[in-house]
């Protein structure tokens, strides 16, 4: 684990980590809940994921580097800035639930993803890799090639499958074990 990633792994314990009994978006019950976004709208947090994402994505060679709206904004934001900072251009984006009703009627917002382009889809947190989905059938929709899922946390329930399923290479920086949990059972 490198500095940055141990620095952002205890940003994520401290900010975005909770127990308690949530419910999650599939209406399962978890003992655990984690809120990236209240690591990667903070300073330090934004500054940490960039980093990590520009060292896990560079070598790849992108064009873009996004995902599911909301969750997937700060995170391609903080990743661009990084690859600026290393004199490389890329573009960040963002898919929309659904297509906008006004201005230019766009599913995906932002650059990059264009027939033929590289594309990295970023997010926060993955359970079963819904999100990301429907970001990678999005991407390839736009006639892109989706290079790398990569997640900041993998709840280990069964998203790794999900993108293996459908051709497509995954990554998560942390699992839920870093933070202590065991696995997948309670939540």
């Amino acid at each position: 684990m490198t500095d940055a990633e141990q620095q952002l792994l205890q940003l994520l314990t401290e900010r975005s980590f909770k127990r308690g009994t949530f419910t999650l978006v599939s209406g399962a019950t978890s003992s655990y809940y984690i809120d990236g976004r209240l690591t990667a709208t903070h300073s330090a947090g934004a500054f940490l994921i960039g980093r990590v994402v520009y060292e896990r994505t560079a070598g790849l060679n992108p064009d873009a580097l996004g995902g599911m709206a909301v969750g997937a904004v700060p995170l391609a934001t903080a990743a661009v800035l990084h690859y600026h900072l290393n004199g490389r251009a890329v573009d960040g984006f963002w898919v929309r639930d659904s297509v906008k009703e006004h201005g230019t009627r766009k599913l995906i917002e932002g650059g990059g993803v264009r027939s033929g382009a590289r594309v990295v889809v970023l997010d926060d947190v993955i359970t079963t890799g819904g999100s990301a989905l429907k970001a990678i059938d999005a991407v390839r929709e736009a006639g892109a090639e989706v290079v790398k899922v990569l997640a900041l946390v993998d709840r280990l329930q069964g998203g790794v499958d999900a993108f293996r399923d459908r051709g497509v290479d995954y990554e998560a920086v942390f699992t839920i074990r870093d933070f202590g949990v065991e696995g997948p059972a309670g939540g």
